[in-house]
């Protein structure tokens, strides 16, 4: 088992789909979340 690093993953940022930016970050800085990725083929 790998440990993640929280500190880096929280710097990442992605956009939504209207292409605006998000850290992810702030998602989990008043609350805990789940993050969920999924992967599109085709």
């Amino acid at each position: 088992m790998s440990l993640v690093d929280v500190a880096r993953l929280a710097e990442v940022t992605l956009e939504d789909h209207e292409g605006k930016p998000h850290r992810l970050g702030d998602y989990w800085a008043d609350q805990a979340v789940v993050l969920n990725f999924l992967r599109h083929f085709g």
